[in-house]
């Protein structure tokens, strides 16, 4: 992630969680650290409500946002983790295992970029 105000990235190491390191508390400040970026979709709907007065929907409106996002990213990060699970626990351990592990990333890695691609062209389209 690159911060949208001096282009640097602020996001946490992803080493900061794995393995052996894990610990709640660096879990924690990992989300908090990534959650703390403001959205610039909710800074739009919060300008908008406040220029007309909106205060109580303007800050409603941002926390549906948030909470829409929190379940959104909460499910396909569950459905990411478990999907890998089962592919490598099917897979068993060993050259297969990480010949499907590869598969599935690039696989997945593949199916977003075409998804990026159909988007794009269709916006180039429209």
């Amino acid at each position: 992630m690159v911060c949208e105000t001096c282009g640097h990235s602020h996001a946490p190491d992803p080493a900061l969680i794995a393995g052996d390191n894990f610990s709640w508390k660096t879990a924690w400040s990992a989300i908090v650290a990534v959650g703390l970026r403001p959205c610039s979709g909710a800074l739009i709907v919060l300008s908008f409500a406040f220029l007309n007065g909106l205060w109580m929907g303007g800050v409603l409106s941002v926390l549906a946002m948030a909470l829409g996002t929190a379940i959104t990213v909460t499910v396909l990060a569950s459905i990411a983790v478990l999907a890998k699970n089962w592919a490598v626990a099917i897979a068993g351990n060993g050259r297969a295992g990480d010949g499907v592990q590869a598969f599935v990333e690039i696989g997945g890695a593949a199916l977003v970029f075409t998804l990026g691609l159909v988007l794009l062209t269709a916006s180039l389209n429209a």
